[in-house]
């Protein structure tokens, strides 16, 4: 059974409470004009990167497909990156995991998911076993990620990106930080912080890792609780290499492609709603936690910059835009100038839009649009 992830947006209690705000308030859900908006640097500097390291998941397992989307672009060079997950059925599959011989000699650089503890199935959203949680966070199944490191240098996978305990700023994934009912956090929240250094601690202990750690959390437009403050959920700087945000352009009600682009950058939903507000960064405040924040995170740590998921979602789906060539152009101009890590466009179905490449992947809809944007953006001599 392959994996199959399902993308998370607001709860409703959070949703009724942006009704009440505006109605109270008498806000227009627009945006504020103080809010600063940052596609590129803002120190004037060049740009982190003039051709970022772009990514495809597609659900397929192995490289072929990924090779044809290369070609598609130009060249064999465009694509650097292709991704997978773990499976999270229990702490055999997460140690020994089997897709392993599938992408052996692939010539892309690996972005690997990797569960913090198990959930009964491959998928990673299910309810939480503290028990398990409580495992991780004591340094008890500090074994089980030492032989999965150990598998991953053994099949050629030493140098990989490893997102431990992605989008846990939620209610759905098993090691979430947020209760099943999004609105506060969990009594197991505590756990996520300590269980990272120990799985970071313990894979780096293998001889010929040399894995890049990503912090993971999805963007606050998206999901989050009261109390989810992402810095609290920070390890450290010495148990990360990139910090990252997962980005999909749907808000979970229907808006202007401008609009939601917006609310992405500043990391909002529509009326301006987030559960949590960041703190200022050198002086740089902060709505959400948005692109603006995880680029201005970034370089206040010193860590690459990256997006393991970006994609499309379907108009009935969350309020997505659809065949979004905003979306896909403006993600692209803020990947050029801001990422220096991973940017995986998440080129698969799943209430989510592939691309309409040839003898590759198709989307019903079509997203003939999106797809000569992204071309345009990411082809050879863009």
């Amino acid at each position: 059974m392959k994996q199959v992830f399902v993308r998370r947006f607001i709860p409703a209690v959070a949703m009724l409470a942006v009704a009440i705000c505006v109605a109270a308030c008498g806000g227009s859900g627009g945006h504020p004009s103080s809010v600063k908006l940052t596609i590129g640097p803002s120190n004037g500097a060049s740009p982190a990167t003039s051709a970022a390291g772009i990514g495809l998941y597609d659900g397929k397992y192995n490289s072929a497909g990924i090779e044809k989307a290369a070609t598609w672009l130009g060249s064999a060079g465009s694509i650097k990156y292709a991704e997978d997950f773990i499976d999270a059925t229990d702490w055999a599959h997460i140690s020994e995991p089997w897709q392993l011989s599938d992408w052996k000699g692939t010539p892309y650089t690996m972005v690997w998911g990797v569960p913090m503890l198990p959930c009964g199935g491959p998928s990673t959203q299910c309810q939480t076993n503290v028990a398990d949680y409580d495992l991780v966070a004591s340094g008890g199944a500090d074994g089980y990620f030492k032989t999965l490191a150990q598998n991953l240098v053994a099949a050629g996978f030493g140098s990989s990106y490893l997102r431990i305990g992605w989008e846990f700023n939620g209610s759905e994934m098993g090691w979430a930080v947020c209760n099943e009912q999004g609105e506060a956090l969990s009594s197991w929240a505590k756990d996520f912080v300590p269980a990272f250094r120990n799985i970071v601690t313990s894979m780096r202990s293998v001889s010929g890792a040399n894995f890049k750690i990503v912090w993971n959390p999805l963007v606050s437009s998206n999901v989050g609780c009261p109390g989810d403050k992402f810095e609290n959920f920070y390890p450290g700087d010495s148990y990360v290499d990139a910090v990252a945000l997962d980005v999909y352009d749907g808000l979970g009600q229907a808006t202007s492609n401008a609009a939601r682009w917006t609310d992405l950058l500043n990391g909002v939903n529509q009326g301006d709603y987030t559960p949590e507000t960041p703190a200022p960064i050198n002086g740089q405040k902060f709505t959400g936690y948005g692109l603006n924040w995880i680029t201005a995170f970034g370089k206040e740590h010193n860590k690459e910059v990256s997006v393991p998921e970006w994609g499309l979602d379907e108009t009935s789906t969350n309020g997505g835009g659809g065949d979004d060539a905003y979306f896909v152009s403006h993600m692209a101009t803020w990947i050029k100038a801001n990422a220096t890590g991973p940017a995986v466009f998440w080129n698969y179905a799943d209430g989510n839009m592939p691309l309409d490449i040839p003898n590759y992947t198709s989307s019903t809809p079509p997203t003939p649009n999106a797809t000569a944007a992204f071309k345009a953006a990411f082809g050879s001599g863009s």
